[in-house]
């Protein structure tokens, strides 16, 4: 029953993880950026030069232009969460890699965001406050680009240890996670978007009601279902991943992905800390990940030559 229940799911999935679907997706985000950001604009310059427009209409809106630059990102944003569902079928690294980017993007949206913030750009060092945000974002973001790349870069070069057991079952199973997490996905961007538009005034208790900074909302929820999904795979990886190297690593990739929940909730400038720390704690148990199955590979090839 469960097993037909994972091929279902599995095969569902197989039918949305097609180059068609992809590029779909890839002109979606751009048209959806793009008119964002032209809209975004348009509002913008309509409660600039219209003052005397209903107030209720632009209720909430920011007059800095540079808060349009807000919106195609969040759009970006929605697109690489996507992605990150897709690549958890294909490889784990590739999937916390994935994790790493989403966040170092957070931060640089935040960074249009802080920019746009300021009362007169003319006088911007008269904000000492919103200047040391903007620069510690500045600089957070950078950090993590470079971690990012460095994680990269040792994923493709890590070599690659045989594994004895059939991996079919593992990879549906997984398949028929994403398809679910892609559901939650939707649902939770849905009401994100209700959120922030005012059409859902009280959230269900289970979801919780939506924080101060609603864009909040969204990436603190997944990356909590995101821990959920990487510890369940985890149990079950053990039943084809039996040796110590990959249950090390993955539980430091679950373990990286419980910091970088965290770090949404926490405050500036630990935000930033934390975040870091969780990508350094991942760059760090891959590559001892990989000094590890290079001594296996190693001793493993000195027993097959002959003497």
């Amino acid at each position: 029953m469960l097993g037909s229940i994972r091929n279902l799911l599995a095969a569902a999935f197989d039918r949305l993880d097609t180059p068609p679907v992809r590029a779909w997706l890839e002109r979606a985000m751009v048209v959806g950026a793009a008119g964002g950001f032209l809209v975004h604009l348009a509002a913008i310059g309509l409660a600039r030069f219209f003052p005397d427009l209903p107030q209720t209409l632009f209720k909430g809106l920011d007059e800095s232009p540079l808060h349009a630059v807000y919106t195609p990102f969040s759009v970006i944003l929605f697109y690489e969460v996507v992605l990150l569902v897709f690549a958890l079928t294909a490889s784990h690294t590739g999937e916390i890699a994935k994790q790493y980017q989403i966040v170092s993007l957070i931060v640089v949206r935040r960074v249009f965001k802080d920019i746009g913030s300021f009362s007169e750009l003319e006088n911007w060092l008269a904000e000492p406050d919103a200047v040391k945000a903007v620069l510690l974002d500045m600089a957070g973001a950078v950090l993590m680009f470079l971690i990012v790349t460095a994680f990269t870069w040792l994923r493709r070069v890590v070599p690659k240890t045989p594994i004895r057991h059939d991996l079919e079952g593992f990879i549906q199973l997984k398949k028929a996670v994403a398809l679910l997490l892609l559901c939650v996905l939707i649902v939770l961007a849905t009401l994100n978007l209700t959120s922030w538009l005012g059409f859902v005034g009280h959230l269900p208790e289970a979801l919780a009601r939506p924080p101060a900074d609603v864009d909040l909302f969204f990436f603190p929820r997944f990356f909590e279902f995101m821990i959920f999904t990487d510890v369940f795979l985890l149990i079950v990886s053990l039943a084809y991943y039996d040796r110590y190297e990959y249950v090390f690593r993955n539980a430091g990739f679950v373990i990286s992905t419980v910091l970088l929940r965290v770090s949404l909730s926490t405050p500036k400038p630990y935000d930033l800390l934390l975040a870091l720390t969780a990508m350094l704690y991942g760059l760090a148990v891959l590559g001892v990940f990989a000094c590890f199955s290079a001594i296996e590979r190693g001793s493993v090839e000195r027993q097959k030559s002959p003497e």
